[in-house]
């Protein structure tokens, strides 16, 4: 996604996730800060489905605690990704991979009242193609019920691969 800021042309990008450029961006932007600091049954609408998607035992996790989590040995074999925009990062994505095959794929955005979908969309096409390429098998599961499985749906269809409802999940 392009934006104009102060006069520049920035353009969003996939770069690998560090807390120290989270913990950066959150000193200098405390609606950032408060934001992913926010206890995930506060959360909007939208955000609760990955919360629930995570774990429905983590209502006062936050989106702050999962990325450090996923960032750390102890969540297992996740690559993480902020999406940036200049030196910003506006979103998150996550896959874990076991035996050559993406078995998760988990993604967000940063900024809430842009509904995230924009980000996130973006992220998914510049992030599939590789997957594809580099690993056996590229899956995930999503809450039946999550807006964002319309937008998975078209992408899936894209690449050639399968979109099954089973027992409240999609599976992707």
């Amino acid at each position: 996604m392009n934006k104009k800021k102060e006069g520049q042309l920035l353009v969003e990008r996939l770069e690998p996730a560090r807390m120290d450029v989270l913990r950066h961006a959150m000193k200098q932007d405390k609606e950032l800060s408060n934001f992913l600091k926010t206890p995930a049954k506060d959360l909007p609408d939208n955000y609760k489905f990955l919360v629930r998607e995570l774990d429905e035992y983590i209502e006062n996790a936050t989106l702050y605690e999962l990325i450090a989590l996923s960032l750390s040995k102890r969540a297992g074999n996740f690559t993480c990704y902020f999406s940036m925009s200049g030196s910003n990062p506006t979103g998150f994505v996550a896959y874990q991979i076991m035996n050559n095959e993406v078995t998760d794929i988990k993604m967000f955005s940063f900024v809430p009242t842009r509904g995230g979908g924009t980000t996130l969309l973006l992220d998914l096409n510049r992030l599939l193609p590789q997957l594809i390429k580099d690993y056996n098998r590229v899956s995930w599961s999503a809450m039946a019920e999550n807006p964002a499985n319309e937008a998975y749906r078209r992408a899936i269809e894209i690449y050639g691969g399968s979109f099954k409802e089973e027992g409240g999940e999609i599976l992707l």
